[in-house]
């Protein structure tokens, strides 16, 4: 299977509710960056971490609907660049996500080492945000 067809899988997987088959494409040790500025942001190591610290709060703290939807995928070699968007349901607060986002997924072999996430971080914490 080509790398641009086990990111493709992995988003459908994560669509379909399935965290561990979205997780295959991954390497254990995989470096996870996560944006700076939101709720969960910074640099994880491993997919424990990842899976502890990215998405076990998503379901359970955050959204009541969240998705991940790719528009484009680009093949860059031991790279794939992926814009897309995300779009959700804030828990506590009703409001609706609707923000762009890049992921870049690093290759080595078959398995993803090394995660990036950009996206308007604005857009996300203004969702999660309590009025006041």
């Amino acid at each position: 299977m080509a790398d641009l067809d086990r990111v493709r899988a992995s988003y459908a997987s994560f669509d379909e509710g399935d965290l561990e088959a979205a997780l295959v494409a991954f390497d254990d040790d995989v470096v996870w960056e996560q944006a700076q500025g939101l709720p969960h942001g910074g640099v994880y190591h491993g997919l424990d971490e990842v899976r502890r610290n990215v998405f076990d709060p998503l379901d359970r703290d955050w959204w009541s609907s969240f998705a991940a939807r790719p528009s484009e995928l680009i093949d860059a070699g031991d790279e794939i660049v992926v814009l897309g968007r995300y779009e959700g349901v804030a828990r506590g607060t009703g409001r609706v996500l609707d923000v762009p986002f890049v992921h870049i997924w690093t290759f080595r072999g078959e398995r993803a080492v090394r995660f990036r996430q950009f996206l308007d971080t604005a857009g996300w914490n203004e969702a999660l945000a309590p009025s006041g």
